[in-house]
């Protein structure tokens, strides 16, 4: 399989396995950013859906715990409350739900591992986001980015070949 290196060959290559298989690489991307959160019900999440064969009755399952963060995550109305912080969670959180939602046979293409991807960036975007002043200070979110980018097809790459 041709190695990732830019973001088409990135989707290209996502789009093209299986549902199951997009759940266990999305699980992949969202234990790289594991480290953003001590929920407990985040890294069961992750555990579970990287298993190959999860049944319905367990996404079921832990799709309602993960909601459940979501809810307890979700932004505010009002910007000037916005924690980074916890919207780093919030993404992740958004990241297990896409691995954990049910799909639809009759879709041509879908896109779990690539969604899960990008709530990942997010999440590590937020997460490197000073907090403590009057402005976010975005100086350093450009290079945290990319490197979660680059870890990601370190990921994808090693998943195909392993």
């Amino acid at each position: 399989m041709p190695e990732i290196k830019d973001h088409s060959s990135f989707q290209e290559t996502l789009s093209a396995l299986s549902v199951s298989e997009q759940r266990q690489l999305g699980a992949k991307f969202i234990g790289h950013v594991l480290d953003l959160t001590d929920d407990r019900r985040l890294h069961d999440a992750q555990k579970k859906v990287a298993k190959a064969g999860i049944t319905a009755d367990d996404l079921l399952d832990t799709y309602h715990a993960v909601h459940t963060v979501y809810v307890q995550t979700h932004p505010r109305s009002d910007l000037s409350e916005v924690d980074y912080t916890k919207q780093a969670v919030h993404f992740v959180t958004e990241a297990c739900l896409v691995c954990l939602s049910p799909t639809y046979s009759e879709a041509k293409i879908h896109r779990i591992a690539e969604k899960a991807a990008m709530y990942c960036r997010m999440a590590r975007t937020c997460a490197n986001i000073p907090h403590d002043m009057d402005r976010p200070d975005l100086g350093d979110t450009a290079k945290s980015l990319q490197t979660e980018i680059e870890a990601q097809y370190a990921i994808a790459n090693e998943f195909l070949n392993g």
